[in-house]
């Protein structure tokens, strides 16, 4: 993978270095830092100092990027397994350590004890996921299928998160 870095200085001239660490040496940065800077989201923006680098690669950048989201994604699939637990459903696990065709099939959440009433999808994403479009994509119909949405928020503040379900599915769980 190229690690060149594109650095833009204080009085505007932009640089390419070959390196994190010929660009460190070059700004003063450390090589910690110029990689946080590259990786960072919105890589680009203006910094205190005035120095700012990105990934002068655009696949190292569509990369970097893509490995972030994996990571948020996972993160927010293993805080619902969590949640889950927390409330009785202790057999709960991650269908990417479990199951690798519930994952292929949609599923993010397996219950080895057979006790969750759904299937569930999670999403970290800024915009609404295409519920109609994953569930068709999940062979199994034995449960109602669930997207558990959480909305990717400026500076990593998410404003919350939702579950879209299907509506008989709702009825009967607010039925009196």
């Amino acid at each position: 993978m190229d690690l060149s870095v594109e650095v833009t200085f204080k009085d505007g001239h932009k640089e390419v270095f070959e390196s994190p660490a010929s660009a460190a040496e070059s700004t003063g940065l450390t090589e910690a830092s110029v990689k946080t800077r590259c990786s960072r989201k919105g890589a680009g923006s203006k910094s205190k100092d005035g120095i700012t680098c990105m990934w002068a690669n655009e696949h190292t950048r569509k990369s970097k990027q893509a490995k972030r989201s994996k990571s948020k994604g996972n993160g927010f699939e293993l805080e619902i397994i969590n949640d889950l637990k927390a409330i009785g459903y202790t057999g709960c696990v991650s269908s990417r350590s479990q199951n690798k065709m519930a994952d292929a099939d949609k599923i993010d959440v397996v219950d080895l004890n057979g006790e969750l009433p759904v299937n569930i999808q999670s999403k970290y994403t800024q915009n609404t996921p295409s519920y109609f479009t994953i569930r068709d994509a999940c062979s199994d119909k034995s449960k109602p299928f669930v997207v558990i949405w959480k909305k990717t928020g400026d500076e990593g503040n998410s404003p919350g998160s939702v579950a879209i379900l299907p509506l008989n599915y709702f009825y009967q769980l607010i039925k009196k």
